[in-house]
């Protein structure tokens, strides 16, 4: 797997890549192995739904993702070209779990239901988002690199003590769950505000993760755990 840094809008990608148009750039060399040459290995489709113009959009067809091959043939290992705005291993992609875990966190309206109602999934897709968010990584360590790029605004000080959405958790383990993915999500945003040329992602959450994933190859699956109430 890896992802492309071309092609970052969603609709020119749209226009301009698929079987019927343009093939992204083939890869220099191949990402399991130190072979030169990379073959084009066909086209897969996915059904994906992500954020455009502040709104979930799930585009009508399939989107065409180019596949392509090591020629060693002692690797011969295949894999898919995604664009940046695409995660791995996601139908609902990471920008859509960030905007639906903020409205549930700080909206004290708000419940797993409504908001599943607003993002056009599951309730307890919503609940696994925050465990997941909150499970990434820990706010502190976030911090810790914003404050790298600039000391002024990452100090612990800056991270929400008071979340709409704990006080509505059903044991005190969920709220910490809660509080911490309300942390989390306010340290990315710190972090992908203090780089210094803005990121062309505007999603903190996918941006950190796509960086990750071309760092250390690093997939961060969603957490698996017991249902909860409604």
């Amino acid at each position: 797997m890896s992802i492309a840094q071309a092609w970052g809008d969603f609709k020119t990608y749209g226009e301009e890549i698929g079987p019927a148009a343009a093939r992204p750039d083939r890869p220099a060399q191949c990402v399991f192995c130190d072979g030169a040459r990379v073959w084009f290995n066909g086209w897969r489709r996915v059904l994906i739904t992500l954020m455009v113009e502040g709104q979930p959009h799930r585009p009508a067809d399939w989107v065409p993702l180019q596949r392509v091959r090591c020629a060693r043939r002692a690797c011969g290992r295949s894999w898919t070209l995604r664009p940046p705005w695409l995660y791995p291993h996601r139908s609902l992609e990471p920008d859509v779990a960030e905007a639906a875990a903020l409205v549930y966190l700080l909206d004290a309206q708000a419940t797993y239901a409504s908001v599943a109602r607003m993002f056009g999934c599951a309730w307890i897709t919503v609940w696994r988002w925050v465990g997941w968010i909150a499970a990434l990584v820990t706010p502190a360590a976030l911090l810790a690199q914003a404050a790298r790029l600039a000391a002024r605004g990452a100090e612990p000080g800056v991270l929400p003590r008071v979340v709409p959405a704990a006080s509505r958790a059903r044991t005190a383990r969920r709220a910490r769950t809660v509080e911490q993915a309300a942390q989390v999500l306010v340290a990315l945003a710190l972090l992908h505000r203090g780089q210094p040329e803005p990121p062309a992602d505007s999603s903190p959450l996918r941006w950190w993760l796509v960086a990750e994933f071309l760092a250390s190859r690093r997939l961060a699956f969603l957490t698996r755990g017991p249902a909860p109430r409604r």
